[in-house]
């Protein structure tokens, strides 16, 4: 038993470092690639503060760095939603999009840009991101008060998914009241994209991720005692009304900064968790976390070159999807298989 362990956890560190490999890789692959034919020596000195050829080339060097991050971070910070909330529902199927926050934070969007130009007359370009985020702070804050009176995770997964319905139908209603360049607008935010934030966007986009991702770390004995069940956990002395309201916020809020900024491109937090497991043999959360966020960054990054490759022909979201979709299909064989077996 403890070869096989030692060998388990060899192999999990292999991967590990094979996947770190890869992301490193990518992100210098993003930098270099593009439209614009620049020296890889003249990235690498844009980079470390030097001069450039063509003086041009700093702000394509600084387009495209933004976009790497938000790749990283973006899909990093979905994949860790997607996996602390498998575990609170118990079901490789549930996602940052289960409890309705993305919704929320669609509605938002939906307000400022379907809605009207008085919202961005008098905010500005900052009116997006501020309703998006009041969208899903709203769904937030009323699943945190349903969850109260609702023991039962699947009755609060029906729940967000009624949520979703009822914002989605919203969203519809508003789409009427538009004109045609506000349907365009809104379907282009729909379509989903790394790009467009300025460095200061990049800023408190990454600064938020990190303080949350940080707050997923104090969850991890929970999460650990969770996977076998809430007696279980009791026994351990975790609490359990404390474990869930972090779990909630936590998964609420990753989801909804990179909704809001990004589009809704959820689908790498359903599949990447499942990668990870198929990947690796530690079930310790300690573990795992790292694991999903760096397999987040890697298909996140994945997916933007992608998109670069084809000129921006493709839209990030049908990517996700394209990638994510065989994965969660996979997943429910799999599923049927062992039920199947019982």
């Amino acid at each position: 038993m403890g070869k096989s362990f030692n060998l388990n956890f060899k192999r999990d560190i292999i991967i590990i470092v094979t996947v770190i490999v890869l992301i490193v890789l990518l992100f210098v692959s993003n930098l270099y690639l593009g439209d614009a034919d620049i020296p890889l020596g003249d990235v690498f000195s844009i980079l470390s503060g030097g001069n450039a050829e063509n003086e041009a080339w700093s702000y394509i060097v600084e387009y495209r760095l933004n976009r790497s991050i938000i790749a990283v971070f973006g899909g990093g910070a979905l994949a860790i939603s997607g996996l602390i909330l498998q575990v609170f529902f118990r079901n490789p199927l549930a996602g940052p999009g289960v409890l309705g926050i993305t919704s929320g934070a669609s509605l938002g969007v939906a307000l400022v840009i379907l809605g009207g130009g008085a919202f961005v007359n008098a905010l500005g370009g900052t009116a997006v991101l501020l309703f998006g985020a009041l969208g899903a702070i709203g769904v937030l804050f009323l699943l945190l008060f349903l969850s109260k009176y609702i023991k039962n995770q699947v009755t609060l997964l029906v729940i967000g998914l009624m949520i979703s319905y009822f914002t989605s139908a919203f969203v519809n209603m508003l789409y009427l009241w538009s004109n045609q360049e506000q349907t365009r607008e809104f379907v282009i935010w729909g379509l989903g994209s790394f790009e467009g934030l300025s460095s200061n966007q990049v800023l408190a986009f990454t600064s938020t991720i990190v303080v949350f991702l940080a707050l997923s770390i104090l969850m991890i004995k929970g999460l650990n005692a969770l996977v076998l069940g809430e007696d279980y956990a009791r026994s351990l002395g975790i609490d359990l009304k404390l474990q869930k309201t972090l779990m909630i916020v936590v998964t609420s809020v990753l989801a909804a900064v990179v909704t809001t900024y990004c589009g809704p491109i959820s689908f790498i937090g359903i599949a990447v968790p499942q990668l990870i497991r198929i990947g690796v043999k530690n079930n310790n959360h300690a573990f795992m976390l790292p694991a999903a966020f760096l397999g987040g960054a890697l298909l996140g990054l994945t997916a933007d070159i992608i998109v670069r490759s084809v000129g921006n022909a493709l839209p990030l979201n049908t990517v996700t999807a394209l990638i994510g979709a065989p994965i969660i299909i996979w997943t429910i064989i799999k599923m049927n298989k062992r039920l199947a077996g019982m």
